[in-house]
């Protein structure tokens, strides 16, 4: 069972080279020993392919099996591992944030260390073999399709579907079309010459809304281009955010099995706490890296994560932004009411996120002063980062793993207290950055 994600970001031939990831291929292999299989796959990118291969051949020098997906989707892949007794799947693709980057997911049952050490290499005669396959989507989409709720073909939804130009996912119009939706599709093609930007930009989800609106469609979604994250779009053209989508998966989910266990990171809104508790369930925040393991361990009905990444364990303990376009289409067919109507039964809550430079090394000042300032008085979280729950609002500050950010999430019942709360947080990690960081 997947229970980790593990995530090494950095930019391509310079902190990420074909040697480093070569290196980190054998020590994945050293941790699970020789004779094991794991899975691999990549998105479109030409990097990614060519770190992919590295790893691959780390891998093997550790006496691993691969089984190669080549262009496939992490929830795929992911799901295949026990068609092929796979203990750990990697995925290598372009990151969200900055095009030079790279990021290289591990997703396994057991949390491997990577801290960098001296690899062991088999013999020549024990070097694992490489296996090529494309045969994961077919049983990947029976067995959507065999959890699709069947009044979605009642309704001929029309959809509108961004890729990210998300080549090798041709299953996905087969399972639309199966489904019996009308769909319009933007960056789906295997042919386009100039690939486009994975980060879902303004520019981007604004073309996703216009057509929406434009069309008259049911629904707007962008995959990405690993398509574990997905946004949605209401009929009137509006983005819906994460802790909108979270609470509508979450109200649906506890309505079938009342008083179950909802599992998020610490970064969910408090409507998320308003509707667990109103219907009787259990909510359990975690830090982002054990959002799975806490799902498993507790064996929760649905897990959440920002941006926009949900887990449905009774289909696969993996966010899955396919598995989650298949569930919300099942929603509105079962509810028979807009997207936007449904947005409406989730506690308002307002909401502002930013980021504040603050060196690596310097961030835990930050958080340490956020604790003594706050503790005598709030309840406190350090699950990930540090978390403090006031009356109607909270405040959560997390280091960036990847960048030398702190990362801010203020929400509030009210506007001005929400305007108020933010200007006193950015002055005091400012100041804190300043002095002491």
């Amino acid at each position: 069972m997947s229970v980790y994600i593990q995530d090494i970001r950095g930019k391509t031939n310079t902190e990420i080279s074909n040697k480093f990831a070569s290196h980190i291929g054998t020590l994945i292999g050293n941790y699970i020993g020789p004779g094991r299989t794991i899975l691999i796959g990549r998105d479109a990118a030409n990097a990614s392919q060519m770190i992919k291969r590295s790893i691959t051949s780390g891998l093997m020098s550790a006496g691993i099996n691969v089984v190669d997906f080549g262009i496939a989707p992490l929830p795929l892949i992911n799901y295949s591992k026990k068609a092929y007794n796979a203990q750990v799947v990697i995925t290598v693709s372009e990151s969200h944030l900055r095009g030079e980057d790279v990021n290289i997911k591990i997703i396994s049952s057991h949390e491997i260390p990577l801290e960098q050490r001296h690899a062991q290499k088999v013999s020549w005669d024990k070097i694992g073999d490489l296996r090529y396959v494309n045969e994961g989507e077919n049983t990947y989409q029976h067995d959507v399709l065999e959890n699709a709720a069947p009044e979605i073909k009642n309704k001929n939804f029309l959809v509108v579907i961004d890729c990210a130009q998300g080549k090798g996912i041709s299953f996905i119009p087969e399972i639309m079309d199966t489904l019996e939706c009308e769909t319009v599709y933007i960056g789906c093609s295997d042919n386009l010459l100039k690939r486009s930007y994975p980060e879902p930009s303004p520019t981007r989800l604004s073309l996703i809304s216009d057509l929406v609106f434009a069309a008259g469609a049911d629904l707007g979604v962008y995959l990405d281009n690993d398509q574990d994250h997905i946004i949605f779009i209401n009929e009137k053209g509006d983005i819906i955010r994460d802790q909108e989508a979270t609470g509508i998966f979450t109200h649906f989910m506890l309505n079938e099995n009342p008083k179950s266990t909802i599992v998020s990171s610490v970064v969910a809104s408090l409507a998320l706490d308003d509707i667990v508790k109103k219907q009787g369930g259990r909510l359990i925040k975690t830090s982002i890296k054990h959002v799975l393991k806490e799902i498993s361990d507790h064996k929760a009905i649905f897990g959440a994560d920002e941006p926009g990444m949900y887990v449905f364990p009774q289909f696969q303990s993996c966010f899955d932004g396919i598995y989650a376009l298949v569930m919300m289409l099942g929603i509105l067919a079962k509810k028979d009411v807009p997207l936007s109507k449904l947005v409406h039964k989730v506690p308002p809550y307002n909401r502002t996120v930013f980021t504040i430079p603050c060196e690596n090394e310097k961030k835990m000042n930050v958080l340490d002063q956020f604790q003594a300032d706050y503790s005598s008085k709030y309840e406190i979280s350090r699950a990930d980062g540090i978390r403090v729950d006031l009356k109607d609002s909270f405040i959560l500050i997390r280091p960036s793993r990847f960048e030398p950010l702190i990362r801010a999430y203020i929400e509030s019942k009210s506007e001005d207290k929400l305007h108020k709360l933010t200007e006193s947080v950015k002055r005091k990690i400012e100041g804190i950055s300043q002095n002491r960081c």
